[in-house]
């Protein structure tokens, strides 16, 4: 599933940005098709390692960086990456890393957790022993 698509990168960066990105000789459309589908691929590598894919659903919060990621696969030429491209690439992966760590989710994609003793629509079950020490117990 692409998280994104070219018109997602043209909003995001500008709708010139894609034709002074790529060399005159390249296919273009097929060249941002191979880096939505590598960017997609990557972050799935991220999320695989917290939800079951694919998703059902493709949450609003991956377009942003899968367009920076996508971007940065694309500026295959040493003097097309930038600075820019380079900060947005690492920051999309960071905002991965903290997905798959649990310490940033994807919104209303996010596994249900009860916490009625039921399990959470990703299987997750919490359980706890009766407490056997506090204020007032003998």
């Amino acid at each position: 599933m692409a998280y994104a698509s070219r018109a997602d990168i043209e909003t995001l960066w500008g709708a010139d940005f894609l034709s002074d990105l790529l060399p005159e000789d390249v296919d273009a459309d097929a060249a941002i098709a191979t880096a939505l589908r590598f960017a997609s691929s990557e972050i799935d590598a991220h999320l695989s390692a917290r939800y079951e894919l694919p998703l059902a659903t493709s949450p609003e919060i991956l377009i942003s960086p899968a367009a920076n990621i996508a971007v940065y696969i694309a500026a295959n030429q040493h003097a097309s990456l930038t600075t820019t491209i380079e900060e947005r690439y690492k920051q999309a992966v960071e905002l991965m890393k903290r997905i798959a760590e649990g310490k940033a989710g994807l919104g209303a994609a996010e596994p249900a957790i009860s916490i009625d003793g039921a399990s959470s629509d990703s299987g997750a079950a919490f359980f706890a022993e009766p407490r056997a020490w506090g204020r007032g117990r003998p």
